[in-house]
């Protein structure tokens, strides 16, 4: 039997109040088209069942909003996923389904996880993170020619580097993510998340809370630097020079 949502959020009332509330970062046809493109979440877990794979519910469900490789649509505020390591995708889908994550009522996109999450089961979220992990990766932009990454660079080296690595790959021991895989729209919107406590809040989320605490001190200015940064970084850049001893 089919396992219906307690919790249901429509896509069409997310995405059309985010994108009007979000500092003119779309226009008005815009944000009516991109509503307009996703299907309700109730419809897309209409047919979830627990004996749906991993790679059925991806192909069902997720690549409706991350694409059929991972690409994410910036028209629908859904990032890159492709090649984030199991460890990672199994995590932020937890935090999803405990309410760790989505919780806010701004962080519309963050909601829309969570409702999706509360019907999956562990052995479907591990399933799913494995496909994920399976996809090449798609790296992050990099940042517009002749931009001056100095300030960026020392910022993350002693700010960034000890967590999430030289190289922006995140580390397990941390639960530090990766960065050099996600897109430029979505590293600003969550950089401005934890600042606002749209996420990292909830007093179980020990390492959300260490995000809120350094983005707090961030100001915009500074929010665009790292990603920036993180953009050249993602394309060869080595932060390590920048280090204080």
């Amino acid at each position: 039997m089919p396992r219906k949502l307690c919790f249901v959020i429509s896509p069409l009332v997310a995405v059309t109040s985010l994108l009007l509330h979000s500092c003119a970062e779309s226009e008005p046809d815009t944000a009516a088209a991109a509503a307009s493109a996703v299907p309700s979440v109730e419809a897309l877990t209409d047919s979830l069942t627990d004996s749906l794979s991993g790679t059925d519910i991806y192909r069902q469900i997720c690549a409706t909003c991350h694409g059929e490789n991972g690409e994410g649509k910036e028209e629908l505020f859904s990032p890159y996923i492709a090649g984030l390591p199991v460890w990672y995708g199994e995590e932020q889908l937890r935090k999803f389904r405990s309410g760790q994550r989505g919780f806010h009522p701004e962080d519309l996109p963050g909601q829309q996880m969570r409702a999706i999450s509360l019907s999956l089961t562990d052995e479907q979220i591990s399933e799913i993170a494995a496909v994920v992990a399976a996809m090449p990766m798609i790296l992050t932009e990099a940042p517009p020619a002749g931009t001056d990454l100095q300030r960026g660079r020392y910022q993350f080296a002693n700010t960034c580097m000890e967590c999430h690595r030289y190289n922006g790959m995140g580390e397990v021991a941390f639960h530090s993510a990766p960065l050099i895989s996600l897109n430029r729209s979505y590293l600003r919107r969550q950089l401005i998340n934890y600042r606002s406590g749209r996420r990292g809040a909830d007093p179980g989320d020990i390492y959300g809370q260490k995000m809120v605490e350094i983005s707090s001190r961030l100001s915009d200015e500074e929010i665009e630097r790292f990603v920036d940064y993180i953009g050249a970084l993602a394309h060869g850049d080595d932060p390590r020079s920048e280090r204080e001893r």
